[in-house]
């Protein structure tokens, strides 16, 4: 059964494939959709984070949501955290590892219950001492999962993931969006709050179910994002 946040999106890809939303023209703000498809907000913001991970729209922050242009390039992204810092990091040091009860947010992104059990888990990444990345992690919980011992160790979130079944076809999406950091990231990073930085959101699914997400956020300074396109 589909949900309403589903149908919404695809209502808007239609759209946006009949040319109603230009290429890089602003569709409505959240609060004329909520009203057009007699929703939440929240509703629309869902089918609106649908449509970013499918690449139907991009966002810019404190403007609006965009249509963007659909292409046969293809780009080959390594999503290993080493690859999109200019700089490889010297040190991690672990913030925290619980389990926590998921937000609306994490509902929607790692498909769970509202009830379920999630693996939090946050580092921030250091060069000469000084951090340059904050790293969170969420997982849905599973019997057998590491969530604190003594040797717990900074690894690539699909080695982590992995733990889970040796076998899975993992399959990875990543956004990349500038922003100004909020107060929690500010504080890690050391840095004012609302600076800019970079924020890439990724998912790891199997068979398109999630397994896991995860919020990588690097100073502007440190962010390096490689890729190699090819066209089917």
């Amino acid at each position: 059964m589909n949900h309403k946040y589903e149908e919404i999106a695809e209502s808007i890809k239609y759209k946006i494939q009949k040319n109603f939303y230009a290429i890089n023209s602003a569709i409505p703000p959240e609060n004329t959709l909520a009203d057009e498809y007699g929703v939440s907000r929240i509703t629309i913001r869902n089918a609106i984070s649908k449509l970013i991970d499918e690449g139907y729209i991009y966002s810019i922050p404190g403007k609006g949501n965009y249509v963007l242009e659909k292409s046969n390039d293809k780009y080959l992204i390594s999503l290993k955290t080493e690859q999109l810092l200019k700089k490889p990091y010297q040190r991690v040091e672990l913030l925290g590892s619980e389990i926590i009860k998921p937000t609306i947010d994490l509902v929607y992104h790692l498909r769970v219950a509202p009830n379920a059990r999630v693996v939090y888990v946050r580092w921030v990444l250091l060069f000469e001492e000084k951090p340059i990345a904050y790293d969170i992690q969420y997982i849905p919980y599973f019997p057998g999962i590491t969530v604190w011992n003594d040797n717990f160790e900074y690894t690539s979130f699909s080695e982590i993931l992995s733990q889970k079944n040796k076998l899975f076809q993992m399959q990875g999406r990543m956004n990349v969006t500038a922003m100004n950091c909020e107060k929690e990231v500010a504080e890690i990073l050391k840095i004012p709050e609302e600076t800019p930085v970079m924020q890439i959101t990724q998912k790891i699914l199997d068979d398109n179910e999630p397994m896991g997400f995860r919020q990588l956020f690097i100073k502007r300074e440190w962010c390096c994002v490689r890729g190699t396109s090819y066209q089917e």
